[in-house]
């Protein structure tokens, strides 16, 4: 056996002060939060939550039991005063919060996982638990990487290769695409991010322990090594690949500095991994796409400006309250506020801002980014003293490669965090504080009691207070886990046969009652309420009394949080529908303050406006949103009477706004945006040589074919891309193939979009499609006359998830849409609402402010 062999782990006697039984309890939950499929999700849903909340307190109890029996273990090395700086951060930043029960929620959550570290570090009294604990550790991480490729063989690839095969019999060949999110690997986690910052964190201690072990352990540890890149790959996360090829190479580095390894080997390690990661990054096509965009300069739409305004977010909230941040947790409720309105629709509501310094920063204030760089700094320090001592076995007798191996991890690990942030996620967390555990107990000297402090009357008073403080906040948990369960038995209600909308609501009162600081209970009250209202016309009595209680309900969650466009715009509608029309644009205009850019505020501002007869709030509002949301302008919404009277009022002022932005933009990506839509204006308004002027400064083959087929002129579709746009002209242009052609138009989607929802044509849509074509004089009255339209409703997806409450149904807006089904399906290129363009939003802004203003 060579010097860094992993030792056989010797029986330890049986210490009573060990709270062995809590130890195994801790263990079994920290394995269950990380196998457990969707874990990061389920954590915010009843029962789970309170499970979850047990694991936080159960470390906090283990620690206590400990100081109980004996004085407490310090870390050393400066690691003490590191959590000693986040006690206190949290604490100051918790009493200066604007929310404080949310802030004591979070905050005490972050108190659990320093308690597991303290916990951890005296446990590890025997130097034998040292391997025991990194086997554990790597027993685990291979549960996690074997289930979670078999849960996305069996849920994701599976499937999707069913689904393309399916469209296959319409005529269209796709491969398996990584470009779409939902086909990534989020298992059993929840997100694909949050998969990819578990493995690059234990990937080096499986190498580590596979350099150190022998026999058939050696070959389990590299089969895991092997599965868990496979892993990595299919999360198709750029962050965690980087970060370990950058991980990888500075390994090769130090071992080449200390001759650990042969130069020719370490070479040949290091070219093996460098070639892997280059091929890695060309067989995956989002990996190849983010290069070339970073390459270019190009960072306008998808995940990199999605950072963008995230991280610029997280810098206003840190930098309004520098001194306390805005308080643990607070980001999903104060985020639109601070949310910058250049942002446009990307990132509209977040619970966390994807990079942690960014998220650190935000709640904590100045605390949260000292004790990132003093805990970077501390290990830095601690790594360079043990390198200068020639970076041998550590005191506490750990073989060198298992110490690299824990650093290596941290590394990749901090180089992916300062693009996400995932410390609230229990498997994260938990190998977090124990990969920390380890290191401050490797390199300090195994303590023995007598070393400690002698006086058991003072650490048993620690113990004591520890105890009563726990106890305290267990009292305070308590009401909120109790709505919690009554708000979910409530939800049952919803799926009942039928509708037991009594009991829902009581149940939801009940839980406000609990917790009235949640403003998750009073919305899911306002919308349900307000949704069976809108059901119940044959029964004017009890829609009236359902519309007021909504109306409240909803004015109550604002007052929880104000901050919500969610809270503001449906109570807009709801208010509308009650006839408060002053009200209503006063709520409206509060949405606007939030998210300008959000479909729909700008629009039921309009409508306000019109039903009280002010004629230039509803053009000026409506113009607003169509230049936001340009498809509105085809909406068969305008032939409706009060609609009919204002349009051409509106296209007047909309190609003005026009024209005014085109003077303001000279020559820049909006210039290209603002010619692109004023020419589909013109040509929705038979202005075929305004749409000609403009499509020549910014148009393609579809703009051409759309004035060809204007003048009753063929248009030559072959040498077009496979887009749905293609397949639809075809299909007019071919009578006797239009079903098959407009079901091939359906299903055909540009490779960035994420909605296999839309894999399969609806027969009843099509038989519509086709049957208007079959009536329709021209392609141009095919689309403005006889096109078919249909009213989908705004849905809030992931509004539990941004609440941090899954266990209601998802919310709608009651936003009225009508939408022209072949404009949206088909040709929304001529149409389309830019996701995220600064220079628009930005020149916009005045306009907007001079309207929420009058």
């Amino acid at each position: 056996m060579t010097e860094d062999a992993l030792p056989q782990p010797k029986p330890s006697a049986q210490d009573p002060s060990d709270g062995t039984l809590l130890a195994l309890l801790i263990a079994a939950l920290y394995v269950v939060f990380t196998l457990l499929p969707g874990s990061s999700t389920l954590i915010v849903s009843w029962p789970w939550v309170f499970l979850w909340q047990v694991g936080l307190t159960l470390p906090l109890l283990w620690l206590l039991w400990q100081l109980w029996h004996r004085p407490l273990a310090r870390l050393g090395n400066g690691f003490d005063w590191v959590a000693l700086l986040a006690v206190v951060g949290l604490v100051i930043s918790t009493l200066g919060a604007e929310f404080p029960a949310q802030a004591r929620w979070y905050g005490w959550a972050a108190v659990g996982t320093i308690a597991t570290l303290y916990a951890l570090g005296s446990w590890l009294r025997h130097p034998q638990r040292f391997h025991t604990l990194l086997r554990f550790q790597g027993y685990l991480s291979l549960a996690f990487i074997l289930l979670s490729l078999l849960l996305w063989i069996t849920q994701i690839y599976q499937p999707e290769l069913a689904r393309l095969t399916t469209l296959q019999g319409y005529g269209v060949n796709q491969a398996f695409n990584f470009g779409l999110t939902s086909l990534r690997n989020w298992q059993p986690i929840g997100h694909q991010n949050y998969v990819a910052g578990y493995l690059v964190l234990v990937l080096p201690l499986l190498a580590g322990l596979a350099w150190s072990d022998r026999g058939g352990r050696r070959w389990l540890w590299l089969a895991g090594m092997v599965l868990g890149l496979l892993n990595l790959y299919t999360t198709s996360s750029r962050g965690g690949w980087l970060a370990l090829m950058i991980t990888g190479l500075i390994a090769v580095g130090i071992s080449l500095l200390y001759n650990r390894l042969s130069r020719p080997l370490a070479l040949a390690i290091g070219g093996t991994a460098l070639g892997l990661g280059v091929l890695g990054i060309i067989a995956n096509p989002r990996l190849r796409q983010v290069l070339g965009n970073l390459a270019q300069g190009n960072f306008a739409g998808g995940e990199l400006s999605y950072r963008v305004v995230t991280n610029a977010t997280g810098w206003r909230m840190g930098l309004s309250r520098p001194f306390t941040g805005v308080g643990p947790g607070s980001v999903p409720l104060v985020y639109q506020k601070y949310r910058p309105h250049w942002a446009g629709r990307d990132a509209e509501l977040q619970f966390q801002l994807h990079s942690t310094p960014a998220q650190l920063w935000g709640e904590l204030g100045l605390w949260g980014i000292a004790v990132a760089v003093a805990l970077v700094v501390l290990l830095v320090l601690l790594t360079v003293r043990w390198m200068r001592r020639g970076a041998q076995n550590t005191p506490a007798g750990l073989p060198p490669v298992l110490v690299w191996s824990l650093l290596a991890g941290l590394f990749a690990f901090g180089l992916m965090s300062l693009t996400d942030y995932q410390l609230d996620i229990p498997a994260i967390a938990g190998t977090l504080a124990l990969y920390l555990a380890v290191l401050a107990r490797t390199f300090n000297p195994i303590s023995t009691p007598e070393d400690l402090a002698p006086s058991p009357r003072r650490h048993r008073l620690f113990a004591g207070v520890g105890l009563g403080l726990t106890l305290a906040m267990t009292l305070w948990l308590v009401p909120t886990h109790r709505a919690w369960s009554t708000a979910s038995s409530g939800f049952s209600a919803l799926t009942a046969e039928p509708a037991d909308i009594d009991r829902f609501a009581n149940q939801l009162e009940q839980a406000h009652n609990l917790a009235p600081w949640e403003p998750y209970y009073p919305y899911q009250l306002g919308y349900h309420l307000g949704e069976f209202a809108l059901q119940s016309g044959d029964n004017p009595p009890l829609r009236q009394v359902l519309l007021n209680d909504a109306i409240a309900w909803f004015k109550t969650g604002n007052r929880a949080v104000p901050y919500q466009e969610f809270g503001q715009s449906n109570l807009g509608w709801l208010q509308i529908e009650n006839g408060q029309l002053d009200e209503a644009q006063a709520s409206f205009r509060e949405a606007i303050a939030l998210v300008p850019a959000k479909m729909g505020v700008f629009f039921g501002l309009g409508f306000a406006c019109l039903q009280t007869g002010d004629l230039d709030c509803a053009t000026e509002a409506l113009t607003l949103e169509a230049i936001r949301h340009p498809t509105l302008i085809t909406s068969p919404l305008w032939r409706v009477e009060d609609f009919a009277e204002v349009y051409p009022a509106v296209l007047d002022l909309l190609e003005q706004r026009y024209g005014e932005l085109l003077q303001q933009a000279g020559e820049s990506t909006l210039s290209g945006f603002l010619h692109q839509a004023r020419g589909s204006l013109r040509w929705w308004r038979g202005d075929l040589a305004g749409a000609t002027e403009d499509w020549q400064t910014s148009g393609g083959n579809l703009q051409q074919g759309f004035l060809n087929l204007a003048k009753g002129q063929p248009v030559d579709v072959s040498t077009w891309p496979e887009t749905p746009a293609k397949y639809a002209i075809l299909a007019w242009q071919t009578p006797d193939q239009r079903q098959a052609l407009l079901e091939r138009a359906w299903v055909t989607q540009p490779e960035d979009i994420d909605d296999l929802a839309q894999a399969l044509p609806p027969p009843q849509v099509i038989g519509q499609l086709v049957a208007s074509m079959e009536t329709a004089t021209s392609f141009t009255d095919w689309l403005q006359r006889t096109a078919p339209s249909w009213q989908p409703r705004s849905q809030r997806l992931g509004f539990g998830v941004l609440s941090r409450h899954i266990d209601g149904p998802n919310p709608s807006d009651f936003l009225p849409r009508v939408e022209n089904i072949p404009v949206v399906q088909f040709f929304e290129p001529l149409f389309t609402s830019p996701v995220f363009l600064p220079e628009l939003d930005r020149a916009l802004e005045p306009y907007q402010v001079r309207l929420r203003s009058q």
